[in-house]
């Protein structure tokens, strides 16, 4: 008995089993830069940690997964409200096609054929999206670009819309992040 006690105690005092039960790190937007000419900004940035295990596993097996991001083009203004002069919801998705053995990308109206998973994710992580621009763009004016992500979980197939609204593996959403943008 004094055994048992002592093995239950010991397992409940123990800091825990390592990085094997460690919390996934959150979705985040990074490396967000790029310029604005005329009446577009060119938008870069990086989406990180957006694929869980889970995710890729179905990936594989040909759901299809689609992220909503959005995009805003702010003109920053000093001791004052910023202007919002662009905004756009840039929805790129990817399907690992069955028969032909490759991952389909659909983004910005175009098709882009991928030959292995981890070309797709690489694909689907790192963007550039043209943000058409409301107003002239003024030289020597500050410039800035606002995103966040997340998973389109409407858009997945029946069977699996059932199991991510109760699982938080499926909760993939960013915070807003901010870059600044090259003006002329």
């Amino acid at each position: 008995m004094r055994v048992l006690i002592a093995f239950f105690s010991l397992l409940l005092l123990s800091p825990g089993t390592g990085p094997a039960f460690a919390d996934p790190l959150p979705p985040k937007i990074s490396d967000i830069g790029g310029s604005i000419q005329g009446k577009e900004a060119k938008v870069r940035f990086r989406l990180e940690n957006a694929f869980t295990p889970e995710m890729v596993e179905a990936l594989k097996s040909g759901i299809e997964i689609s992220f909503w991001i959005t995009i805003e083009v702010e003109r920053v203004h000093r001791n004052w409200f910023n202007q919002t002069v662009g905004k756009i919801i840039y929805t790129p998705s990817i399907r690992y096609d069955v028969l032909s053995r490759v991952y389909r990308l659909h983004h910005g109206g175009k098709d882009e054929i991928l030959p292995d998973v981890l070309a797709a994710l690489e694909r689907m992580t790192r963007y550039e999206v043209a943000v058409p621009v409301f107003d002239e763009v003024s030289k020597d004016k500050h410039y800035r670009a606002l995103v966040r992500a997340r998973l389109d979980r409407v858009g997945l197939s029946e069977p699996l819309r059932s199991i991510v609204f109760f699982s938080s593996l499926w909760d993939i959403r960013t915070d807003w992040s901010q870059g600044r943008l090259a003006a002329p």
